[in-house]
């Protein structure tokens, strides 16, 4: 008398289609698939019944952003103990009606049913959407601290190309070293210094003539060519 009531369990949970279950791979797993019908906005996460046609599941996240999806599926991980990446959605995204599907399981289909019937009425606080959005930030995050350190990476590598020596290459493929502002500067304070210097070497000349003038006047002077007299010399002027 004991063992009919299990079998008759055995027939009404294989008769069971809310759970399709696929045959055994080489490895002794299988993939299975779960017909949900999810109510968004609840307090807790709680799965309410486990009906022959439809499984039924709280999520407690809002409609909004997909947030219930990815509730449902951690949550459904969470009841089978399965990875996350073992739980994905197959179709429903946008229904209440959701088609969920397993893989790598060792589980058979009665298991499962028994393994989530003796979940049925556990309150859970919802976090799995929360989790999975503080984990993309996270990684947003992470990228986009590496590419800003690969981008002042590269201009500490291209300022230190451009300030080595002049080459082709380099000028082609970093573009050519930045403009000397400070040249035409230069250039001015330059040509200013050069053209007081050549003030100065004009004017020196004309002193330098001045006085060889004075001295070829002076030497051309009557006093200084006429011949002496007689009565300085005492004798006879020739």
């Amino acid at each position: 008398a004991g063992p009919r009531p299990m079998a008759a369990e055995l027939q009404g949970h294989a008769a069971y289609g809310c759970l399709v279950v696929e045959p055994r791979d080489a490895a002794g797993l299988c993939k299975a698939k779960l017909s949900i019908a999810v109510t968004p906005g609840c307090a807790h996460n709680r799965l309410t019944k486990v009906a022959p046609e439809v499984i039924f599941i709280d999520v407690g996240v809002p409609k909004k952003q997909g947030r219930v999806n990815v509730e449902l599926l951690g949550f459904i991980a969470f009841l089978l103990d399965l990875d996350e990446d073992q739980v994905t959605l197959e179709a429903g995204a946008d229904k209440k009606g959701k088609v969920v599907a397993l893989s790598g399981l060792k589980q058979d289909k009665r298991q499962l049913i028994w393994t989530l019937e003796r979940k049925v009425g556990e309150r859970h606080e919802p976090h799995f959407a929360a989790d999975n959005i503080n984990a993309a930030r996270n990684l947003n995050n992470k990228q986009a601290m590496k590419r800003r350190a690969e981008l002042d990476e590269f201009q500490n590598l291209r300022e230190e190309a451009l300030s080595a020596p002049s080459n082709p290459l380099t000028n082609v493929l970093l573009g050519p070293p930045p403009a000397k502002k400070q040249m035409s500067a230069l250039l001015v304070k330059r040509g200013a210094t050069q053209g007081g210097d050549g003030g100065a070497s004009d004017a020196s000349p004309g002193k330098g003539g001045a006085a060889l003038g004075g001295e070829a006047s002076a030497a051309r002077s009557p006093e200084a060519a006429a011949p002496p007299d007689a009565e300085a010399t005492g004798g006879e002027v020739p």
